[in-house]
């Protein structure tokens, strides 16, 4: 079983009691040694952020009791980005998608806190970053949205498929999901629940849609 690294005052990100700066300074980083262009963005932004640290608003839903566990593994380059989380997860705003007859079940096994964002921690109106806990098992139908997205998993791999690409890629914790604007695209768990982060940019209030984009 694989740890969270514990950070401290002394460690890389300094004061242990903002783990969400040490949450972000980690993933700025992971996305530049990515070097894709919507990862150099998203490390862009993170840098344009300024020090204003909202109240935390902790809020949970049923499958974020099983983030200890998502915690507990993934790969040893992740290990500090975990323990940014760890540090944070008291503090998690945790809610679900509006209820919509084209999501099935699928309200019922997820859910999802921001913490960059317009009403985040952390404000901004720029960039949308966040977590995101599926159930093992679940598919998440295929939607779109005009705003670029990136995923990143944390614990285990996740099964993405957008439409326009050959079949789906089962994406590895550590590596980063690109997705375009209005890629209109799907995902799958596997055997075990699933941590990622994600993280919009561009457009952020412009349409979201359950289904296919319109050609």
């Amino acid at each position: 079983m694989t740890e969270h690294r514990a950070f401290t005052a002394s460690g890389p990100f300094g004061d242990p009691s903002r783990p969400e700066d040490a949450f972000l300074t980690t993933l700025a980083e992971l996305a530049r040694r990515d070097g894709r262009p919507l990862c150099r963005r998203l490390a862009d932004e993170i840098d344009r952020l300024g020090p204003t640290r909202r109240k935390w608003k902790a809020s949970r839903v049923p499958c974020v009791a099983q983030l200890d566990a998502c915690l507990s593994r993934g790969p040893d380059d992740m290990a500090y980005l975990r323990g940014a989380i760890a540090g944070m997860k008291g503090g998690l705003n945790w809610t679900t998608c509006p209820v919509d007859p084209a999501l099935g079940g699928f309200n019922r096994h997820h859910g999802y806190c921001t913490l960059v964002g317009e009403d985040g921690r952390i404000p901004s109106d720029r960039l949308l970053v966040g977590l995101f806990l599926i159930d093992p098992n679940i598919h998440y139908p295929h939607h779109f949205h005009a705003a670029d997205e990136l995923y990143l998993p944390i614990s285990d791999p996740i099964a993405i498929q957008a439409v326009g690409r050959s079949g789906s890629v089962l994406r590895q914790p550590g590596r980063f999901v690109q997705m375009p604007s209005r890629t209109t695209h799907a995902l799958w768990t596997g055997e075990r629940a699933t941590l990622l982060v994600w993280a919009w940019m561009g457009e952020l209030s412009g349409e979201f849609r359950i289904g296919t984009a319109r050609g």
